[in-house]
């Protein structure tokens, strides 16, 4: 509905993230992945924990103002289901591959026009073959673009469970399954199709999320903890990357290799308090303590120093990332 508009642009503009008094902001993350990068202009639609940032084409402020009202009456209109199947929308995209401690890799990407949602594979090497169970055709063939595009990699997708399974051949050019985990084969978590077998690739869960924030809100109270790390698109898979051997995936060696991954994020090393992003080491195990879900005292124990110390340490981590709560800082963490 909106062109791309690549005319001039403010130069006194907040940075990214930031919102003005009429509500649009820029994000960060649309840099590589919208024409306009960080200098295009986004509204945010809808209401928390639906609230959409919908990019308006444009650099500049004014028409950004205009393009954005115009969306607002439309979706007055139509509401969201409808008006979000024909126009661009940033989401995050969480892969969930522990579910105790809860582990995500996560990513912000864009959705896309429809396109076809199995293309052909390429005659180019490929390490690792993804199949995405996904319901929404839109957000089906998006998934199977931003999949596809990461080096090594290729993405076929599939409505749903049923015609996964009704497809053995393709079935065979596939490593990885990634299902929604609101649909139906997903259960408390955990994927429960019918119709598994011994020749199933292993099964993830994936979730669509308006940001970043939302994917933590989701998850905090987990009993065993979690680990949430934002990758870039080309690093999504990256878990991964210790299961493969002479190119393929070697399904037995996964659950292992998963959790030696993301055991070995917060493992600082024993030697001095050298600081790595900022953060002494004792700070990083800390933050690791509190993404377990850990509270002052508990942490104090774990580390073998006394609830002061481990408060004093949280206003040094607070004041370095910049962050007003735990969560907050742990996100911030990860982000760098």
């Amino acid at each position: 509905m909106h062109s791309v508009d690549s005319g001039p642009s403010d130069q006194q503009y907040p940075k990214s993230g930031s919102e003005r008094p009429h509500g649009l902001t820029r994000r960060k993350y649309a840099a590589g992945l919208r024409e306009l990068g960080d200098g295009e202009w986004f509204a945010p639609m809808g209401e928390p924990p639906q609230r959409w940032f919908v990019p308006l084409g444009t650099a500049n402020e004014a028409k950004a103002v205009h393009a954005a009202a115009e969306i607002k009456r439309d979706l007055a209109a139509q509401g969201w289901n409808r008006l979000s199947a024909r126009i661009p929308y940033e989401f995050a995209l969480g892969i969930f591959w522990l579910e105790s401690p809860m582990a995500v890799t996560y990513v912000t990407l864009f959705t896309l026009p429809k396109a076809r949602a199995n293309p052909s594979p390429t005659a180019s090497a490929h390490r690792l073959r993804i199949a995405v169970i996904e319901p929404d055709p839109r957000m089906r063939a998006t998934l199977v673009h931003w999949l596809g595009s990461i080096p090594g990699c290729t993405c076929l997708g599939w409505e749903s469970e049923l015609t996964w399974f009704h497809q053995p051949r393709r079935r065979g050019e596939v490593d990885l399954l990634l299902v929604n985990r609101l649909s139906a084969p997903f259960v408390a978590g955990r994927f429960k199709a019918g119709r598994a077998s011994a020749e199933t690739p292993p099964v993830f869960g994936y979730g669509i999320y308006p940001t970043s924030d939302d994917i933590f809100a989701a998850v905090s109270g987990v009993e065993a903890g979690y680990f949430l790390r934002r990758r870039t698109l080309a690093s999504l898979m990256e878990p991964l990357h210790a299961s493969f051997s002479e190119g393929v995936l070697q399904a037995d060696t996964v659950s292992r290799s998963l959790r030696r991954y993301f055991q070995n994020l917060f493992t600082p090393s024993v030697t001095a308090e050298t600081s790595i992003g900022g953060l002494t080491n004792r700070e990083r195990q800390i933050l690791a303590c509190i993404q377990r879900g850990l509270r002052d005292k508990e942490i104090a124990t774990t580390l073998g120093i006394s609830p002061l110390t481990v408060h004093t340490h949280l206003k040094h981590i607070f004041h370095k990332l910049g962050a007003h709560t735990r969560t907050e800082a742990v996100v911030k963490f990860l982000e760098k």
